[in-house]
């Protein structure tokens, strides 16, 4: 299994050489074979770039933020009762700055330039954040004068996930204000040099961002090129298993920071309370890591724990196979506003099968919005207990019902809008409109 950043640029280089781009792909250098869904062989050439090991600064660096954040909460909370998500082991505290790759910019950026001089680049496309990729596309512009325009595959500084703690309450601490300054000070250095954004999550960043960002991003185009699933790896494959009577319910993806499904977890009481035949015969499947041990743990205590079972991280393949055997898909954003303009490309996934969709999140966010009005997909409040259980309920019946009915066809069709060739095709126009802006320019 990949992280949902990878899928994204392998597919867009795959497609984008049919439309008639050259693709360099310039990445970290990762251990391991490589997944065939995942190859770029033959449509992109990949330059993986090993980092320099600066571990134990960010280490340093991350830990000194944490304690002096820690230290501001606890001082802010005494007298309190209340534990906190953090405090009840269902959240993770983050590590953005220790997972930032700072290491790997000088040598990617020495990989980039050898690149250059053997063909010259015409566009780079950073992703952000964190801000290395973007660092190594402004270095390159200062240099090289190449342009770049910065993709978003997540809110950085409008919306960031860490400004706030796991309950949602904001963070006032000495460390949490002075790591915002210099990061909207970077976000805004790198917006300013660039040639336009692309935003890959939920269509109210495109507004947030220019409005946060006026200066930066006035008089250049911003678009909105969302992930999607390609059509190709979603071949129908064996269905789900008629043969045993478990009801299999999957979540795939990894936990980690507040990412963590512990709403889902937590409204299982209520369903046992309420609608106990809901849970008969079902397995709610998690495929991947970071499931909260507190939460196994809660689970136990609740006399729920047989019905979660934990299956490691597998390939990308492994994942989409598993989507197509399960009985049902379920996705659980966090309760953040952080999180309201999040679209997992888990989602997406799940739209390239027929199964029933459980989406757990904010009904007016950016996921909510994505699957409104589908067919069989069921949408839940993760701000309400009662009405993810209820929801749950719903969506265990759907699933008996399809598993023993089959799905209807068009339920098949969920994804055919979302798919890579049409994002890469909007990709094309963007980088069009760029490279045509910035000739009018230097020719004015």
């Amino acid at each position: 299994m990949t992280g949902g950043g990878v899928p994204r640029p392998v597919k867009m280089a795959k497609y984008l050489r049919h439309l008639g781009w050259d693709v360099t792909v310039l990445t970290v250098h990762g251990a391991g074979p490589v997944d065939p869904r995942l190859s770029v062989d033959g449509v992109a050439t990949v330059l993986r770039v090993r980092e320099w090991r600066l571990g134990w600064l960010l280490k340093v660096v991350g830990g000194t933020v944490r304690v002096l954040r820690l230290a501001s909460e606890r001082f802010a909370r005494r007298g309190e009762t209340g534990r906190t998500s953090l405090d009840r082991g269902f959240a993770y505290e983050e590590r953005e700055i220790e997972s930032s790759k700072i290491g790997w910019v000088l040598p990617a950026l020495r990989a980039a330039l050898r690149a250059h001089r053997t063909s010259p680049i015409d566009v780079a496309v950073v992703s952000l954040p964190p801000a290395a990729s973007g660092t190594v596309g402004w270095l390159l512009n200062r240099l090289r004068g190449i342009p770049y325009v910065v993709e978003y595959r997540d809110p950085w500084t409008v919306g960031a996930f860490w400004t706030s703690d796991a309950d949602g309450r904001p963070r006032s601490d000495v460390a949490t204000r002075a790591r915002y300054r210099l990061t909207r000070r970077l976000e805004a250095t790198l917006l300013q040099a660039s040639a336009g954004a692309i935003i890959v999550n939920g269509e109210a960043h495109v507004d947030r961002l220019a409005a946060a960002f006026p200066r930066q991003t006035a008089g250049k185009p911003i678009a909105h090129i969302r992930n999607g699933v390609d059509i190709e790896d979603t071949a129908p494959e064996r269905g789900s298993d008629a043969t045993t009577p478990v009801l299999r319910l999957l979540h795939t993806g990894f936990f980690y920071h507040f990412y963590t499904p512990h709403q889902l977890i937590s409204a299982l009481r209520l369903v046992l309370s309420r609608r106990s035949e809901a849970l008969d015969g079902i397995e709610l499947e998690f495929m991947g890591s970071g499931f909260p041990e507190h939460l196994v743990q809660e689970l136990d205590g609740w006399g729920l724990s047989h019905l979660v079972r934990l299956t490691a991280a597998g390939s990308y393949s492994d994942a989409l196979a598993a989507t197509r055997r399960a009985d049902g898909l379920f996705a659980v954003l966090p309760a953040l506003d952080s999180d309201r303009d999040r679209l997992p490309t888990k989602v997406y996934e799940y739209l390239g099968t027929d199964r029933p969709i459980l989406i757990v999140a904010d009904p007016a966010g950016a996921a909510s919005n994505l699957v409104a009005g589908l067919p069989d997909v069921l949408i839940a409040d993760n701000r309400s207990q009662e009405a993810i259980a209820d929801a749950f309920a719903s969506f265990v019946q759907l699933a008996r019902r399809r598993r023993a009915d089959g799905c209807p066809a068009e339920n098949g069709k969920r994804g055919e809008p979302h798919h890579y060739l049409q994002r890469a095709a909007e990709m094309d126009r963007f980088l069009h409109q760029v490279l045509n802006h910035r000739n009018v320019s230097a020719g004015s």
